[in-house]
This record gives C-alpha cells, sequence and structure tokens, in this order.
C-alpha cells in the first residue's frame, strides 16, 4: 500500500470466506463513495487469507497474502505444527484477476505487503519459511511487467518494513532505515529503540515511529526523524491501552494515526493528529469500536476503514474532508453478518475505493465502490 507500513499484522477474531462468482456492480460516482460490491475472487487453496491492497491505476489493483496453510493438531490442544502456505499476489486487469510468477518464492511464503509505486512498478514484501523449523527470512520482490524479481535487501536484515511510492522506495529492517538509490540500498538513519507498531516515511528527513516504550513499558511513545536525529515527542494518550494500527505523514506539522483499545468494553477506536507540538486525540464519528487503516487519496481526501459496531455487515468507512471526519454510509456485504475491513486503496484518477478484510462465514472478502 502506498501510505505508511504496520509493523503487525492486525487479524480479527473471525473465520474466512469464500466470495460467490459473477460481475460487479455498476461502479460508484464520486460523490457515493462506500457503496461497496464484492470482486469475485480467484481459486485459492482453504486456509487462505489477504492481507494487503494497493493500487496504481483502475488496471492495476493489486492483493496480497497466502494460501494453503496446513495445521497438525497435537495431542494437546494448542500444540501441532503449521505448515506455511504459498504466497499469494494477484493484479485486477482488464475485469480479472492476473498471477504473476515470483522468483524464488514459489512456495512457503507469505506475502504481507503490496505497494504499487507506478502501474507497472509494484514491490511485494513478506517472510519466506525455510524447513525443518528454521526463523523465516524477508523476502521483497519488484514487478517487471512479466514477473516479480527478488530484490536483495540490505545486510543482516531478519525483518522488512518497505514502502514503495512514486517519489522513493524505502526500507526498515530491525536496525536501520535503507532508501533505494538505483540498485542499492543507501542507509538513512538508525532504527529508534522502542516498540513499533506502526510507522511512516514521507522523505528522508521526516520519519515516524509509533508505538510503546518496550514490550515491558506499554506507554505510548512516538519518534520522529528530522535529518539529524531522533525526537521524542509527547503523545496524549486518548483511551487507556491504545495500541497503533496504521499512520500516514502529510507534511513535518500533520499527520494522523489510527487504532484500537481493547481495554475498553466494547473495543473503542483510537484517532490521533499530530499538529507540529504533540499527538493528541480526536473523537471519531460514533458507531465503529476498530480503525485499521487510513489512506489519502490523489484530491487530498483522507479515508480511514475500520469495523462497525452498529452495522457489523458494513465496512466502517470514514472521510477527512473540510476538517471534519464524518461517517460514510456503505454497503453490506451480502450474505454476511459481520465483515471486519483490515487494508484500503483509493485509485488514482478515478477515486474509486477497495478494501477487504475477513468476514464471520469464511473468507477473506474484497469490496470495490468502483468498476
Amino acid at each position: 500500500m502506498m501510505p505508511r507500513k504496520t509493523s503487525t499484522l492486525l487479524t480479527a477474531a473471525l473465520t474466512a470466506a469464500a466470495l460467490a462468482t459473477g460481475g460487479l456492480a455498476s461502479p460508484a460516482s464520486g460523490a457515493a463513495r462506500g457503496e461497496f460490491t464484492p470482486v469475485p475472487l480467484p481459486f485459492f487453496w482453504p486456509n487462505n487469507s489477504l492481507y494487503d491492497v494497493d493500487a496504481a491505476s483502475a488496471d492495476s489493483v493489486w492483493i496480497a497474502g497466502n494460501q494453503g496453510e496446513l495445521v497438525i493438531p497435537g495431542p494437546i490442544p494448542g500444540t501441532g505444527q503449521s505448515i506455511p502456505g504459498n504466497p499469494v499476489v494477484r493484479r485486477w486487469k482488464d475485469a480479472r484477476w492476473v498471477e504473476y510468477d515470483l522468483q524464488n518464492l514459489s512456495s512457503r511464503g507469505t506475502i504481507t505487503d503490496v505497494d504499487a509505486a507506478g502501474p507497472e512498478d509494484v514491490w511485494i514484501t513478506g517472510p519466506k519459511y525455510g524447513s525443518g523449523g528454521t526463523a523465516p527470512e524477508p523476502y521483497a520482490a519488484r514487478f517487471t511487467g512479466s514477473r516479480f524479481e527478488q530484490v536483495a535487501l540490505p545486510p543482516g536484515a531478519v525483518g522488512a518494513n518497505l514502502q514503495a511510492r512514486a517519489d522513493g522506495v524505502w526500507v526498515a529492517t530491525a536496525g536501520a532505515v535503507y532508501r533505494r538509490t538505483g540498485d542499492t540500498w543507501t542507509r538513512v538513519t538508525a532504527i529508534p529503540d522502542m516498540q513499533q507498531n506502526a510507522s511512516y516515511i514521507r522523505a528522508d528527513d521526516d520519519i515516524w515511529f509509533l508505538g510503546t516504550v518496550s514490550a515491558a513499558d506499554q506507554t505510548l511513545t512516538a519518534r520522529h526523524w528530522d535529518g539529524h536525529s531522533w525526537q521524542s515527542v509527547p503523545v496524549h494518550e486518548p483511551v487507556p491501552g491504545t495500541g497503533f494500527t496504521d499512520m500516514i505523514a502529510l507534511s513535518p506539522t500533520d499527520a494522523w494515526a489510527t487504532g484500537i483499545s481493547y481495554r475498553t468494553s466494547p473495543a473503542s477506536p483510537v484517532l490521533m493528529h499530530w499538529d507540529g507540538t504533540a499527538w493528541t486525540g480526536v473523537t471519531p464519528p460514533p458507531g465503529l469500536n476498530a480503525l485499521t487503516r487510513i489512506v489519502r487519496g490523489g484530491d487530498g481526501t483522507l479515508w480511514a476503514i475500520g469495523h462497525s459496531l452498529d452495522e457489523p455487515a458494513k465496512p466502517g468507512l470514514l472521510r477527512y474532508d473540510g476538517g471534519a471526519w464524518e461517517r460514510v454510509p456503505t454497503t453490506a456485504v451480502p450474505n454476511r453478518s459481520n465483515v471486519y475491513a483490515t487494508a484500503l486503496a483509493v485509485v488514482p484518477g478515478t477515486g474509486a475505493l477497495w478494501t477487504l478484510g475477513s468476514v464471520n462465514v469464511g473468507g477473506p472478502v474484497v469490496l470495490t465502490d468502483g468498476p
């Protein structure tokens, strides 16, 4: 996805399901965003999941995940062995899904992130699993027009949080942030010492990491790189137990973050804003109990998505326009009573929205309000 990167996957406690095949409904107008219809999915092996969606054009919408994971039960509940499934990357082009080869990753892998920097310039990352219980290795690849070619990561990388846009490609490893310069990685800065939840790289001198002080100390913290040093800036926790899920930086003095608090009953959505002085909570419109992703459209409109508490069969969609956040009506997923949206993309040029997530019966589901 073009903005932000989260360091962990947000997973819903819902089962996944296959979508019925069929054509898409007529596209929604620009003034009627949120009229989602299901996109028929290709065949996936059972135990499949989708984690990310991104778009560079109406003919270059990408989804990523895995399929065919096997779990062998152990003699005691909660024990057993998991056999990794195969990676999933598909492109929506000419009203159908297209699959491409992934160099050196035909099996035993998961694609957790897809970034469409351009219609034919797409980056993917995720873990590549070995055999015999060995630790996974980070995998990164770039689309060349006919297949994804593996890209070597900086030396010693044990993880890869990659962000690719038309104006640059960066990767955050466990130790440092690097920028892609030609065919090499140039080190920008070391990673701050903290428990990371979400991050965003707007430029080499405007980098954010949000999370907690440590795994033991769950005090919220925000670190900002200004090109010279890391600064720890004030964070005013809006809800006890806040956990960040996503963020986007628009300028050095304007950034937004989403999150969830599970310490309230029911869970609470979290929306926070950086104004150049401190991160403070903004009360989101009512009816949601989670916010999972925030993105920016080509016209500057901000969109956030999450889970609806009052209408659980409908994705919880918010729009920021004119200085205020508003709830956007959405359509329900047919034949499902609960949908948990975890990814969101805006199609450049058309403004169409694509989202994906899990539903209460089967899954995953992919939805769009465009053609």
